[in-house]
C-alpha cells in the first residue's frame, strides 16, 4: 500500500460533521494488540472469516485479534475477506483522521495482496473526502499502485501536494506504477523535495516514466545507494540510460550482493546501448551461478559480435546449468543468423 490532513477537510469530531455510516466507535484503541494465544496461521480460513465478521458486526471475539486475522487472510489471498476489509477501512476511517488506526493500514495491506483493483475503488472516495489520516492515505496509494488501480490516477497530484511527506512519497510511486506520463511535470516538481524519501521516490518514478532529465539525479543516487536500494535504481535507469550508464551500473555491481548484481545484469540486458554488452561480458565471469545465468539471459537480448565468444566461454562453465543455458542461446543465435 503518514500525512496531515488539509485544514479545509471535514473534522469528524466537530459537531454536525462526519458521515453517520462511519461513526461507529473504534473497535480497538490500545497501542498494542493482545498477542494471540494460538498462532493465527493455525486457524481454518472459514474460522478467520467468521472472526472478522464478529469483530466488525457483532461482539468481538477474544481470539483471533482483528488485525492478526486481516493480515493472515491477506497472506492467504482470500477473496472472501475483501468485503470485510473494505468495511474495516470505512469503520475506522473517521478515527484514523485523528489518531493513526492500525486496523486501516492492516486492511489496506491485505487488500493489496488480494485485489482486484475494482475492489478498492470505493476507498478513493474516502481519501478525497479527507477521511483517512496520513498513514492510511499513504498505505492506500501504495495499495492502488500494487493493484494498478487506474481510477486512483486522480489522487496523484493532490498526493504530491500533501503536507505529509509519506503521502507525497506514495504519490510518486503511484504515478510510476500507473505509468502516468501526464503527471511527469508534477512529479518533477518534488524532485528536490526537502524530505529525502520524497526526493528519492521522485527520482525513481521519473526514471520509470522515462523522464530523461532525471538521469543525472538517478546516477547520483546510484553512487550513494545502499546495496538494498541499488536494484530499484538500476531498474529506474533503464528508460533514461545513455552510453555511460552501463559503465556506472557495472561499477555499482562491485558493491552489491548476488541479488543486486542480478538486478544490474537484468537492467543491462534491457538498456539499448552498445556499451551494455562489454559490461555483461565482464560480469559473465562472476563467481555466482545465478549472476552468470542472468548474464546469459541478458546477452540474448542484444545483437553484438562480442556475444557469441562470451557465450562460447560459458559453454565450458563449471556449472551444468550455465553450460546448458549458454548452449541454448548459442543455438538460437545460429538459427537466427542462418534465417
Amino acid at each position: 500500500m503518514n500525512k496531515r490532513r488539509n485544514t479545509d477537510q471535514l473534522d469528524l469530531f466537530a459537531p454536525g460533521q462526519g458521515d453517520p455510516a462511519l461513526a461507529d466507535p473504534p473497535l480497538s484503541q490500545d497501542a498494542a494488540e493482545v498477542v494471540p494465544a494460538r498462532p493465527v496461521a493455525d486457524y481454518p480460513t472459514d474460522h478467520l472469516l467468521d472472526a472478522l465478521n464478529a469483530h466488525l458486526y457483532a461482539e468481538p471475539p477474544d481470539e483471533p485479534p482483528l488485525i492478526a486475522a486481516m493480515v493472515e487472510l491477506g497472506e492467504r489471498g482470500e477473496t472472501r475477506a475483501v468485503p470485510y476489509l473494505i468495511r474495516a477501512c470505512r469503520r475506522f476511517a473517521g478515527f484514523d483522521a485523528q489518531h493513526p488506526a492500525r486496523e486501516v493500514v492492516a486492511a489496506l495491506d491485505a487488500l493489496a495482496r488480494i485485489g482486484p483493483a475494482s475492489a478498492v475503488e470505493p476507498l478513493i472516495d474516502l481519501i478525497q473526502r479527507g477521511l483517512f489520516g496520513p498513514a492510511s492515505t499513504a498505505a492506500a496509494l501504495a495499495c492502488f499502485g500494487l493493484l494498478k488501480c487506474r481510477r486512483a490516477a486522480e489522487l496523484v497530484r493532490p498526493g504530491l501536494l500533501h503536507a505529509d511527506p509519506r503521502v507525497r512519497q506514495a504519490a510518486c510511486s503511484l504515478a510510476a506504477s500507473l505509468h502516468l506520463q501526464a503527471d511527469v511535470e508534477a512529479v518533477a516538481a518534488v524532485l528536490h523535495d526537502p524530505d529525502r524519501g520524497v526526493a528519492k521516490s521522485a527520482r525513481l518514478a521519473l526514471g520509470e516514466l522515462g523522464y530523461k532529465p532525471a538521469r543525472d539525479a538517478l546516477e547520483d543516487l546510484l553512487d550513494r545507494a545502499t546495496p538494498i536500494d541499488i536494484p530499484l535504481v538500476a531498474h529506474a535507469l533503464i528508460a533514461v540510460a545513455d552510453e555511460d550508464t552501463p559503465v556506472k551500473l557495472a561499477r555499482a555491481a562491485e558493491r552489491c550482493d548476488e541479488e543486486g548484481r542480478c538486478a544490474i545484469v537484468q537492467a543491462l540486458g534491457a538498456i539499448d546501448a552498445a556499451t551494455a554488452v562489454p559490461q555483461l561480458v565482464r560480469l559473465s565471469r562472476d563467481s555466482r551461478t545465478a549472476v552468470r545465468l542472468a548474464v546469459i539471459e541478458a546477452l540474448s537480448r542484444h545483437d553484438d559480435s562480442r556475444i557469441a565468444p562470451a557465450l562460447g566461454a560459458l559453454t565450458r562453465d563449471v556449472d551444468e546449468a550455465v553450460r546448458e543455458a549458454a548452449e541454448a542461446v548459442l543455438k538460437d543465435l545460429d538459427a537466427t543468423s542462418e534465417w
